[in-house]
């Protein structure tokens, strides 16, 4: 009997294939499976409810997310994490691509909270969860090469604080709900260097990974 363990395992590597993502899904699936369970379990306390199911979530947080890990600049380098939440992208980053160090940033004391007992308990060493309202709150001291949200609010949103936080020249990317968030005009902050189209599965829609140079 194939369990759900299995099957997913199974489902997100397949999903992976046709896309042409050359990531192993058996190298962190151990970790990625501890990290989604921990997330459904505290999804409706910290209000991320927007996936009902894990398969659900891993068709398109997931998935996005580890697309954008396989466009990321090869080696290892800090990523700053906007608006983490849940810990989506950021998280699912480092446990897709142990070699780089991510922050994130995070304005809700309780979800802050949850990223750093996953961080400890997962034993992710060189990640760190921050609780800042960035924009309100002031600017942290340091740059990073590069930044990454999902689901910021809109695009030019991103754009303006990620140009706030990138040291030159800098990598920008964006997961851009574009069915539900307005797009803006990114453009006046970063220079807009590629957009990528990436169709969800079972009809969950079209999002689009915007790529900027700082």
């Amino acid at each position: 009997m194939v369990t759900e363990w299995e099957r997913l395992r199974r489902h997100l590597g397949d999903l992976l294939e046709e896309l042409g993502v050359p990531l192993r899904v058996e190298v962190f699936w151990d970790r990625l499976w501890s990290y989604l369970v921990r997330l459904a379990e505290k999804a409706e306390e910290l209000h991320l409810t927007a996936c009902r199911t894990l398969e659900e979530r891993l068709e398109t947080q997931v998935l996005e997310s580890l697309v954008l890990a396989h466009l990321l600049p090869p080696g290892g380098y800090t990523v700053a994490d906007l608006g983490s939440g849940g810990g989506v992208p950021g998280l699912i980053l480092k446990i897709a691509r142990p070699e780089l160090e991510v922050v994130l940033y995070e304005a809700h004391p309780p979800r802050v909270a949850f990223l750093k007992g996953l961080i400890a308990e997962l034993g992710l060493s060189g990640a760190r969860a921050e609780r800042r309202f960035l924009g309100r709150e002031g600017w942290p001291e340091a740059r990073f090469p590069v930044v990454v949200s999902r689901g910021y609010g809109s695009a030019e949103k991103f754009a303006a604080q990620a140009a706030r936080l990138l040291s030159p020249p800098g990598l920008a990317f964006y997961l851009w709900r574009n069915e539900v968030e307005p797009r803006g005009e990114p453009e006046r902050y970063l220079r807009l260097l590629q957009e990528v189209s990436l169709v969800l599965p079972r009809g969950r829609g079209e999002r689009r990974l915007l790529i900027f140079a700082g």
